[in-house]
């Protein structure tokens, strides 16, 4: 719960990169004791949510434009693979619910579910991949660099281009298209990059 709400609120910038997370003022936040606390800070911490600093506290990490294109450049291969091999896999079934889900998050405006209809959106279309490893690596990839939800506000031009980029990769998938389909996706990923960083 601890980590749930502190994850909420950097990624809605409520925290902004460099905040320091105090072991005590959270304990009395949420009313627990600073063991819990310690726990949820290690999983933030892990997630590359936060940063160790030389002085040993915590503080809400940033993710500088470099770090962020060299994390997309790697979640550009490994989400390619995983989306070639499972595209032969993925049942109608499985892409009529994607889609689903795509329209579902285009309405979303909290960023908890936002954030889960579009883990959910991906993890359908890579599930049938058959590699453990290769989505386990995407995970902690896009872990270090989501950002994104808290630039698509309702009636943004961020959310209509991003809900188009979601209808397209649809689209080529329902058409069997594995070049259309990775195109989609390394033009959704390198957006999302983009649309995170160009904000203050």
């Amino acid at each position: 719960m601890i980590a749930a709400a502190l994850r909420q609120e950097i990624e809605s910038r409520t925290l902004v990169v460099g905040t320091v997370l105090k072991q005590e003022e959270l304990a009395d936040r949420f009313s627990v004791s600073r063991q819990p606390v310690r726990q949820a800070l290690g999983h933030l911490l892990a997630e590359g949510l936060l940063e160790q600093r030389s002085d040993r506290s915590l503080a809400v990490a940033g993710l500088p434009p470099e770090a962020a294109r060299e994390v997309t450049a790697i979640r550009c291969l490994l989400e390619a693979e995983a989306l070639r091999l499972s595209l032969p896999n993925l049942t109608d079934s499985q892409l009529r619910k994607a889609e689903r889900i795509a329209e579902d998050l285009i309405e979303e405006t909290d960023l908890g579910p936002m954030e889960e209809l579009d883990v959910a959106f991906h993890t359908l279309l890579y599930g049938a991949c058959g590699n453990s490893r290769l989505l386990s690596l995407i995970d902690v990839l896009r872990r270090e660099g989501r950002r994104s939800y808290a630039v698509q506000p309702m009636g943004s031009r961020q959310r209509a281009d991003l809900a188009g980029q979601h209808r397209a990769l649809i689209a080529a998938c329902k058409r069997r298209d594995a070049d259309g389909a990775v195109a989609a996706l390394l033009t959704h990923l390198t957006y999302s990059r983009d649309v995170t960083h160009e904000q203050p």
